[in-house]
């Protein structure tokens, strides 16, 4: 039986989309697979990729040690620091800001764009209080037609660097970025024959810069292999397909090109998304993030709760690998546990295998585990093919901001007489 704590160690390593590190988790996860009698397939694509970069900002002899955006090539800026509270205060005071490093707390994919529309010249985001530096990147489009240079700092770094707002300072960064090739992982377990609806369970198995990802996404992965197992000794009554994404942290560009891939097949015959992203804390909160409709929320509320598991159930978008099939109405159930030590660390060095649990997985994998179960063997499908109506706007938005361009959506059109 698959041990999902030793699955967490033997991937404690950073895991960049297209890196060395990418293939030596491919690795793992293929020996696990193979273990179980199962082949995977694996489905490559290219990306502008990067490796850990370093950087460092310079004011009055001092140096503090910063660390880049990926996606972000060498530079080496100077120009006057301004610390802002607010960042939003750059579009109502347009080009105020101009030819201004600014330093603010965090970062939206909202913000990217409007930096670049006011003349700034770097940015500087500040992390967390009490946790070590944060990882983010320029997005692929981004990257092709112009980025700020960009780093992000610790929350105790910002404070020193906040006495010198109004000076002038030098912004160093090296990184290499290159064209890389990825790989999506498709693992197929055949059923029955109850009928020709496809169900999908996936997560992501990259990481961001720096992180061994043990909750943000090894939790993905070891539940994965532990519904591979389960199904490999109870066939189910309907097809369900494996997906391990790579580029989830890149912008979700392994399940982007999933969907350009097979959109056909996903139109056809795919009527739902299981998705697993973050999980493992020791004390938590079990969430079912849903995309889809409040029935399907009752439904995902009743069969957990029959198994003795009372998860948070909200019906709202979820930024993950789930995303780029919303446009042709797939729903999906997004489960998640948070609220402890390892998912408050998610993007940084301290989501590791020391900060997540061997019962933290347990209600995530058993859960994930009794949807499928029970969907694949119904009767009757229980799963509308419907998203509600309500929720179109947010998906249109948070689509745009993926990829900085007006998204492609074919909503079902409501009846009319």
């Amino acid at each position: 039986m698959l041990s999902p704590y030793q699955i967490v160690k033997k991937m404690d390593f950073e895991r960049i989309a297209g890196s060395k590190n990418e293939q030596k988790a491919i690795q793992v996860i293929g020996d696990y697979l193979q273990d179980l009698n199962l082949k995977p397939k694996f489905e490559e694509f290219e990306i502008t990729a990067f490796d850990t970069g370093t950087a460092k900002i310079l004011v009055k002899e001092k140096e503090f040690l910063a660390h880049p955006f990926g996606l972000n090539e060498d530079a080496e800026i100077s120009g006057e620091l301004l610390f802002l509270e607010n960042a939003d205060v750059i579009e109502r005071n347009l080009g105020a800001f101009r030819n201004r490093i600014i330093m603010s707390y965090g970062f939206s994919r909202s913000l990217a764009p409007k930096l670049k529309k006011a003349g700034i010249i770097g940015y500087i985001g500040i992390g967390r209080p009490d946790k070590k530096v944060n990882s983010s990147s320029h997005r692929q489009k981004t990257f092709q037609e112009g980025y700020i240079n960009s780093v992000n700092v610790d929350y105790q770094t910002a404070e020193k660097l906040r006495k010198f707002s109004g000076k002038e300072i030098k912004l160093q960064i090296e990184q290499k970025v290159e064209k890389r090739t990825a790989n999506n992982i498709v693992v197929d377990i055949p059923g029955k024959s109850l009928d020709d609806n496809l169900t999908i369970a996936c997560g992501h198995y990259d990481t961001v810069a720096l992180s061994p990802g043990a909750s943000d996404n090894t939790a993905g992965v070891l539940t994965l292999l532990k519904i591979a197992e389960y199904f490999q000794q109870h066939q189910p009554g309907r097809d369900l397909r494996l997906i391990f994404f790579s580029g989830e942290e890149l912008g979700l560009l392994g399940s982007q090109n999933y969907v350009e891939r097979h959109l056909d097949e996903i139109k056809e015959k795919l009527k739902l998304i299981v998705n697993i992203d973050v999980s493992g804390d020791a004390i938590g909160r079990d969430v079912f993030n849903i995309i889809g409709t409040k029935e399907l929320t009752g439904y995902i509320d009743g069969i957990t709760q029959e198994k003795g598991m009372m998860f948070a159930s909200s019906l709202d978008i979820y930024s993950s690998d789930a995303m780029p099939f919303t446009p042709y109405e797939i729903p999906s159930v997004n489960v998640l546990r948070v609220s402890g030590k390892g998912s408050s660390n998610i993007h940084t060095a301290d989501d590791n295998y020391r900060n997540v649990s061997r019962q933290g997985y347990d209600n995530t994998i058993k859960a994930s585990i009794n949807l499928l179960d029970r969907i694949l063997n119904a009767e009757i499908y229980p799963v509308q093919k419907e998203i509600d109506e309500k929720m179109k706007d947010k998906i249109e938005k948070y689509l745009y901001n993926l990829n900085y361009q007006k998204p492609e959506l074919e909503w079902t059109p409501k009846y009319k007489k």
